[in-house]
């Protein structure tokens, strides 16, 4: 019986509901093909269908408005004044249709009747926020900058919303580009809202601006003025620094740190907070002096170790940062003056803070910077042995670390035995140290002459373009391919390769010299050669590096033709210290090198070089 009523009441609807599906459906199709016109821009096609829907259904307002917007496409303001006004007839209140027609009457020139509308439209509810809102929003969108303004300061006086209109009249002066004005409003929060969440808004405020120069600028001088004004204030001394950093004004930003340090009695913490913002940006110079404060300040504090590590760091980034591909055959002195200072820190760590959280990173890095910086393998040795215990929680690293630790020893088959062992153990395909493990055994393998096993693991990491090791195993892989056709200079190449990784520069050279002698038109005579030039650089043989790089630079086509150029700029700079003579290698650089992906960098010298006046 239930079932019954239930049919019963489906076939009452639908006989109710059959007619006015089919008016339904005609009305749609119109609608359907008004919006494809519309969208093709056919504005006087689609006039008429939003014409006969808005007949069809005057209370309909997806009909009103769209043809509402086809009257604006086409500038019929007339007809649109008369569309709205016959709608106010029925909703007289209507705060946003007032906002419409004020939008009407301004774009068809009759300026005063638009004011004198969004002034109705606000007297409407007075109180209400949102009616200045919307009143102010129109005017933003005919860039009338000024009134919006007025119209959110009226509202700032007779709501209680004061915070609303604080952040709206700041961004419309930035809108206005009238920067300073801007900043002093928006510092209007800290009366309004907690300070906690005010510094918040206005800190993601300022930065949201920071790809303008002019306004950073702006604000940056306009919040002095204000911290001269109101020296004692944390709040306003905390912006500046803010901005400071925003601008990478490293110098002036540690200053307002270290005196929001002392006023705040953090005892190195706001000192800690620019360190790590320092370096997070770049900023490794500035960063390390600010860590070293930290643990002068603190002493015996809860942050040294964290600012010993930051320290550590900064300075291992500072001495890495000119020790590239191409930069280190001449910087090597230079840049080891500040990786022993860092050796030094994280030594600090090791000895003084055994059960921080550190300790495996200070361990591990010390490692790698005695390895590939000083070449002191015994030292690295005796690390890892010493501290096996505290290193168990990452055996992956540390197992890639004794790898390439071996390989740089010479002792490739050690290199290889180890890496299979760990590639064995682990089942984690993606993991970062499993790829990196198969890069090193295919590089362990190359180096004894075992090219199609070293092939095996190098095309098993280059299966995963996504792999941090994936470039250079493409590398090797491709450079043993090309010249696998000849076996006996492959295998003198890869000796004196190891030579150079084991720090045995005058051997590698000499085997350098051997191959160029004995195999010249193999394809790797070219590698040999700027091989052999960045050796006798580093051996400060300077005329030798210059005769090789300068044969490969001559030929513009040729593979290391661009990196050939750039480091006999880098000679004439760094080394020898020929400004002039720099600045025109560096010019003939770029005239014969357009497409060299150093282009940028090399720009960037010689405004440099020139003071930043070109």
């Amino acid at each position: 019986m239930k079932k019954y009523y239930l049919c019963l009441i489906i076939m009452v609807v639908a006989s109710i509901v059959r007619p006015v599906f089919a008016q339904t459906a005609d009305e749609l199709n119109k609608f359907r093909i008004a919006e494809a016109l519309e969208q093709a821009g056919e504005y006087e096609k689609a006039l008429g269908f939003y014409e006969q829907l808005h007949k069809i259904a005057p209370g309909n307002f997806v009909y009103f408005d769209g043809l509402k917007r086809i009257y604006m496409y086409l500038k019929k303001y007339p007809e649109v004044e008369e569309l709205i006004q016959d709608r106010l007839k029925t909703e007289p209140n209507n705060v946003v249709l007032m906002c419409q027609l004020g939008d009407v009457f301004y774009k068809g020139g009759v300026s005063d009747s638009a004011m004198i509308e969004w002034n109705k439209a606000i007297q409407v509810n007075p109180k209400d926020p949102n009616v200045y809102r919307a009143v102010a929003d129109v005017m933003v969108n005919n860039r009338l900058f000024d009134k919006a303004i007025e119209v959110y300061k009226k509202g700032e006086g007779i709501t209680d919303s004061k915070a609303i209109f604080i952040k709206q009249i700041a961004r419309l002066y930035f809108l206005n580009m009238n920067y300073s004005q801007s900043l002093r409003e928006i510092l209007e929060l800290f009366r309004y809202e907690n300070r906690p969440s005010a510094m918040a808004y206005i800190q993601s405020q300022l930065g949201s601006f920071s790809s303008s120069r002019d306004a950073v600028t702006q604000f940056t001088n306009e919040m002095e003025k204000e911290v001269k004004k109101n020296s004692d204030n944390v709040e306003y001394r905390q912006i500046l620094a803010f901005l400071y950093m925003v601008q990478k004004d490293y110098s002036a930003a540690y200053d307002t740190y270290r005196w929001l340090d002392e006023h705040a009695g953090s005892h190195g913490d706001e000192l800690l907070a620019f360190a790590d913002q320092a370096y997070a940006n770049g900023g490794y110079k500035p960063a390390a002096e600010a860590y070293r404060e930290v643990v002068t300040v603190s002493k015996d504090g809860p942050f040294v170790p964290q600012a010993l590590m930051g320290y550590a760091r900064s300075l291992r980034a500072l001495g890495e940062q000119v020790y590239t591909e191409d930069d280190h055959p001449y910087a090597i002195n230079d840049t080891l003056k500040d990786l022993n200072a860092s050796l030094a820190a994280y030594g600090r760590i090791i000895d003084e803070y055994p059960k921080s959280q550190y300790l495996t990173e200070a361990v591990l890095s010390s490692v790698e910077i005695d390895m590939e910086y000083f070449h002191d393998f015994n030292s690295a040795e005796r690390l890892l042995s010493q501290y096996a215990g505290a290193l168990s929680a990452n055996p992956y690293e540390v197992i890639l670390t004794r790898v390439e630790l071996s390989i740089m020893e010479g002792k490739f088959a050690d290199a290889v035995k180890d890496a299979q062992q760990a590639i064995q153990l682990s089942n984690e395909q993606n993991d970062h140290y499993y790829d990196r493990l198969e890069y090193q055994a295919g590089r362990a393998l190359y180096y004894l002459g075992l090219y199609d096993s070293s092939k095996y693991y190098l095309n098993r990491v280059t299966s995963d373009p996504m792999s941090d090791a994936a470039n250079e195993a493409i590398q090797l892989s491709n450079f043993i391919a090309d010249n696998e056709g000849n076996p006996l200079a492959l295998k003198s190449y890869a000796a004196a390769d190891a030579m150079n990784v084991s720090n045995r520069i005058p051997e590698a050279a000499a085997q350098w010299e051997a191959i160029l002698q004995e195999y010249p038109s193999v394809p790797l005579a070219e590698d040999a050669r700027f091989d052999l030039a960045g050796a006798y650089c580093k051996m400060g043989e300077v005329d030798k590096a210059l005769k090789y790089y300068s044969e490969l630079a001559q030929d513009s086509t040729g593979i290391f033709a661009d990196r050939a150029q750039f480091r006999i700029c880098r000679i004439y700079q760094e080394t020898l210290h020929e400004k002039r003579k720099a600045i025109d290698e560096y010019e003939s650089f770029l005239a014969r090198f357009p497409n060299s992906i150093l282009q940028d960098r090399v720009r960037a010298i010689i405004r440099a070089l020139l003071g930043n006046n070109s």
